[in-house]
């Protein structure tokens, strides 16, 4: 009998400090790094270019679709290196590629763009 009450005593132990640990500031879920503005302007051009690139290949400007196609790439790759860089994860980076791309469509349908499109070609480094 002595065996077992040790046994559960040691659980109940083991279980009272798991839940203390849960509890304590260092188990609080990870908060994300933060995005700074020019990473955000970035990724918000990158998925603007996304966007022109298939509407110029929609209407058949193929030179005007690979000018927009090679800005977003180019774009895309500067802030990816931006995000490493602040701490984000590959797999969240691209994560953020896909919700980029329909918040800015959805901010350029709206009529009310975070960012003025035309201020985009200057981020873009030949």
């Amino acid at each position: 009998m002595g065996e077992r009450r040790e046994g559960l005593m040691s659980r109940a132990i083991a279980a009272g400090l798991c839940v203390l640990a849960l509890l304590s500031p260092a188990a609080a879920i990870a908060v994300e790094p933060e995005i700074t503005p020019e990473a955000d302007k970035a990724m918000w051009c990158a998925s603007a270019f996304f966007w022109l690139a298939g509407s110029a290949d929609d209407a058949g400007d193929v030179a005007e679709a690979e000018l927009y196609d090679g800005w977003a790439q180019k774009l895309t790759q500067s802030a990816t290196a931006l995000l490493g860089g602040a701490g984000f994860e590959a797999v969240r980076i691209e994560e953020m590629t896909g919700e980029y791309d329909q918040l800015v469509l959805d901010e350029l349908a709206s009529e009310k763009p975070r960012y003025d499109v035309a201020t985009c070609p200057e981020l873009v480094k030949e």
